[in-house]
């Protein structure tokens, strides 16, 4: 591999420059990037203005984007049923609470023979908001991102009182499985505390609960499930969501983003007081993101891979869009870039990104890019010689 010398220039260039990664996911989360990414550029260019944005739209890392809370930690069970340690944060003045999906039932969470959604659950996630209930929260919000479950919501909704029985008045709790049997739902003892609480419910996705473009079609596989299932599970789901309909009179099968986390976001729009938003959105908007930008000269920003679908709402171009209705220059920042699918691309979406850059400096597994210090030393030599460059050619700047 070459290696390159960094460059010493007298009368280094002033900038204001904006650190604000998505995770690369399985290997450094928002915070992580964004601190190795400062110290590197700062080994540069001691003069360069920096400000650090830790961002996520739901999925993992989600906590860290919130202020004024405190971080407790909680015992419950994970996505198969094993005793867990997890995180959250609860503002007791204020009654509020934020829960990150991926900390409880999340696929990081499990091993790839551990991931089954006929038996993963979302009954530990359920486990947690009964008892922030009872300590008397009343604002929820949640970050639906990176579940390891497609079970519709039944393991959450059981831990809250509401009950799912088969043809044979047997419990149903636990993942497809069970999921596919329910014909009778029993709300008679579900929390009283569940009424007079809210769910702000945040979502990266717009996929409805079942069909081609639904939970089961476009999520199914990476949490386990076999493609060969994917029709059948997803007449379970379907059926399901009939059974919820004949006792509700109520279909939010087809809302956008009803299909997150397996269809969990499903569970809380008919069971729960809730209201969805879409992840970027409500990030660009809590962390006060256009005021930041207005401020700054360069934005970095970028997530694990560059792609069409990095374009279909995902943080990273929100916020570079953000940045160059500004007028400001966006460098994006890969574990991998799909130029073929990139090259398709309107010319104005082509234009939100100046320089785009694959921190991979060598032919290299899997494996071994998704290891930490192995892609802390790339992103660190590629910010290096980014920031030489524009060193270099700071008049261009």
């Amino acid at each position: 591999m070459l290696e390159y010398k960094k460059v010493h220039i007298k009368g280094q260039i002033k900038m204001k420059v904006m650190i604000a990664m998505n995770e690369f996911k399985g290997c450094l989360t928002s915070k992580e990037l964004s601190l190795i990414i400062e110290k590197t550029i700062k080994n540069v260019n001691k003069k360069i203005d920096i400000v650090k944005e830790v961002i996520a739209d739901g999925g993992d890392g989600f906590l860290d984007i919130f202020e004024n809370f405190d971080k407790k930690t909680f015992t419950t069970v994970n996505a198969i049923g094993e005793k867990t340690e997890v995180k959250y944060l609860v503002n007791h003045n204020t009654k509020e609470a934020v829960i990150e999906v991926a900390e409880i039932v999340g696929i990081r969470n499990l091993s790839k023979k551990e991931c089954n959604p006929y038996k993963t659950t979302t009954y530990g996630l359920g486990i947690l908001i009964n008892t922030l209930l009872y300590e008397g929260i009343k604002t929820f919000t949640i970050g639906l991102g990176g579940s390891a479950t497609n079970d519709c919501g039944i393991g959450m909704l059981s831990a809250l009182g509401i009950k799912f029985y088969d043809e044979n008045n047997n419990l149903c709790v636990r993942g497809i499985s069970e999921l596919k049997n329910i014909v009778k739902i029993d709300d008679t003892m579900v929390s009283k505390y569940l009424k007079y609480a809210k769910f702000n419910l945040i979502c990266d996705v717009e996929n409805p609960l079942y069909g081609k473009n639904g939970a089961t079609y476009i999520f199914g596989g990476q949490k386990g499930l076999d493609e060969r299932d994917f029709s059948i599970v997803d007449d379970y789901v379907k059926n399901f969501s009939k059974v919820v309909y004949d006792k509700y009179k109520k279909d939010f099968s087809i809302i956008k983003g009803s299909g997150a986390a397996g269809g969990l976001a499903y569970a809380f729009l008919n069971f729960t007081n809730s209201k969805m938003f879409k992840g970027s959105e409500y990030m660009i908007n809590y962390l006060d993101i256009e005021n930041k930008i207005r401020d700054i000269d360069v934005l970095i920003t970028g997530e694990g891979c560059l792609d069409k679908q990095s374009f279909m709402g995902k943080a990273p171009i929100e916020l570079a869009k953000i940045a160059k209705k500004n007028n400001k220059k966006v460098i994006f920042l890969a574990g991998s870039i799909t130029d073929d699918e990139l090259e398709q691309l309107s010319e104005n979406n082509k234009e939100l990104i100046d320089a785009s850059f694959t921190i991979q400096r060598g032919v290299i597994s899997i494996r071994e890019a998704l290891d930490k210090k192995i892609a802390t030393k790339n992103i660190e030599k590629t910010i290096e010689q980014i920031f030489c460059i524009l060193e270099l050619f700071s008049s261009e700047v």
